[in-house]
């Protein structure tokens, strides 16, 4: 996800809008674009040198250059720090875990012109769990750059972890029209709809993350989903597989509930045992636990507490 990430601000950087009159300058832009998209930094900077020598007072390609830089340089600092000393010190604050001078730093950091700005107060509004906050910054660093679509996705994130699922799924269905390949947006639109019920619609959508990218986390929400649905053979299908090289208490929580619905009550035992054993307490699951103990022993005797 972080590859995507930079990926995405790489490309948003380098498309800023500008026209250029010179078509040798648009193909120079071209060829530098697609080198960085693809990592090859060096070939990016060579063309946007390439560039100033048609046009030596190109201030965005200089720019540009600069945040190239940034990236082979062993100073791990981002472009917007690197031009800007109150979004540097923001970024120092906000290492040093003081958050509270971040956001002085920020606010008195020239925010009005860059989305990047914009996206930093997101970011800490939304570390402080202030998501209205942290959504209206997002938005803003939307009206600052239109193409900054991760702003699409962090609006997303910031609905899910309010709890509020519906209004996931307009930010993160533009982040995906933006972003057709990203599997991580379609496996946030499908814990969305999981959360709201919808299953065949989660299903649909982890399906599609799937498709990109064979993730063992999108094949435990995969399981779940399909427990969900009361599909719980293929669920254990999926499931069961994934206890080879991750043992958590979800996966043997949902196994357990698959069996369960399976009526394989002693896999289902097994299961929610080792679910209890590995995850806090969760009454729901100790409730489950017992109910299949009492199935099993046809009395209400040795019930958990």
């Amino acid at each position: 996800m972080k590859k995507v990430l930079l990926l995405g601000i790489i490309t948003t950087i380098l498309i800023a809008p500008k026209t250029f009159s010179n078509e040798m300058v648009e193909d120079y832009t071209d060829i530098a674009k697609n080198y960085a998209v693809q990592g090859d930094y060096s070939g990016a900077t060579a063309y946007f040198n390439k560039i100033l020598t048609i046009e030596p007072n190109n201030q965005e390609v200089k720019d540009n250059i600069k945040m190239l830089q940034r990236f082979v340089s062993p100073v791990k600092k981002s472009y917007a720090a690197r031009v800007n000393q109150g979004l540097d010190n923001a970024m120092n604050a906000r290492k040093n875990g003081n958050m509270q001078a971040a956001l002085d730093y920020i606010k008195s950091a020239s925010t009005g012109s860059s989305f990047l700005y914009y996206n930093f107060l997101g970011e800490y509004y939304k570390e402080t769990r202030q998501y209205n906050l942290a959504i209206a910054a997002f938005n803003q660093a939307l009206q600052a750059n239109p193409d900054f679509t991760q702003a699409h996705l962090a609006v997303a994130l910031c609905h899910y972890e309010m709890g509020d699922y519906e209004g996931v799924i307009p930010p993160v269905t533009r982040f995906i029209y933006y972003n057709q390949q990203e599997d991580f947006g379609y496996a946030l639109r499908a814990k969305a709809y999981m959360k709201m019920g919808r299953y065949n619609d989660a299903e649909t959508e982890i399906v599609t993350a799937l498709a990109l990218n064979d993730d063992i986390e999108y094949k435990l929400l995969k399981g779940i989903i399909l427990c969900n649905k009361s599909q719980y053979r293929q669920a254990v299908e999926i499931l069961e597989p994934l206890t080879e090289t991750v043992q958590t208490a979800d996966i043997y929580k949902y196994l357990g509930y698959a069996y369960y619905g399976m009526q394989d009550y002693s896999s289902a035992l097994l299961n929610l045992d080792k679910a209890i054993i590995l995850c806090d307490d969760d009454k729901a699951l100790v409730s489950k636990y017992n109910e299949v103990k009492m199935k099993l022993s046809g009395q209400p005797q040795g019930i958990m507490n």
